[in-house]
């Protein structure tokens, strides 16, 4: 989340798994494509300081910046998310209490 996707980024991650959430859409089954942007990495970090402003700030910009991207090559998401969202930190959070509580967090 710290610069404009280009080609690679959407042949490498996002076409492939675009085009089998339509076939299996086409095929009936119960299909859910889900993508989003991971806000919180040193890249991001070190991009709000480059430009001098937050790392919020700079998901803010690059967010939008990716939506429409996908969006003018028709990538077919069901949810594009943040993983700064309230809702996906307590999924996150939630997901490794459980993990702990159960043992398999070492």
């Amino acid at each position: 989340m710290n610069n404009v996707p280009h080609l690679g980024n959407i042949v490498g991650c996002v076409l492939g798994a675009d085009v089998f959430a339509r076939f299996c859409r086409l095929r009936g089954y119960n299909t859910v494509y889900m993508c989003g942007t991971d806000e919180y990495g040193t890249a991001t970090e070190m991009k709000a300081r480059q430009e001098k402003t937050t790392p919020q700030e700079i998901c803010n910009k690059y967010w939008k910046i990716h939506h429409d991207v996908y969006k003018y090559f028709d990538i077919d998401f069901d949810k594009f998310g943040r993983t700064s969202t309230p809702l996906h930190t307590k999924i996150a959070q939630d997901i490794f209490t459980r993990l702990n509580n159960n043992g398999y967090v070492l």
